[in-house]
């Protein structure tokens, strides 16, 4: 049983390491739908849009997909880049 915990953790370990490098780079981890356009996370301050969704940086890399939306351009659609990348 010891051995078998053992296992599990060295695993979970080298796990976490592989997503905390994936992420620590940079680089995005993910993709965005068609019509939405890949943006770094910024801190939010008031840009004069409504932003719908969550601007929520769900994989933690730093990234998220957005698209403008609404007859005057003022809305904001916001979802974590969770898409495969080509």
């Amino acid at each position: 049983m010891k051995r078998l915990l053992l296992i599990f953790l060295v695993s979970l370990m080298l796990v976490l390491s592989v997503v905390g490098s994936a992420s620590a780079d940079g680089n995005p981890v993910g993709g965005c739908p068609d019509s939405f356009e890949l943006h770094m996370v910024m801190p939010h301050e008031d840009h004069g849009h409504h932003h719908v969704g969550t601007d929520t940086d769900l994989n933690g890399d730093g990234w998220i997909c957005a698209k403008v939306v609404g007859a005057n351009e003022t809305n904001h659609v916001h979802i974590d880049n969770n898409m495969p990348l080509p």
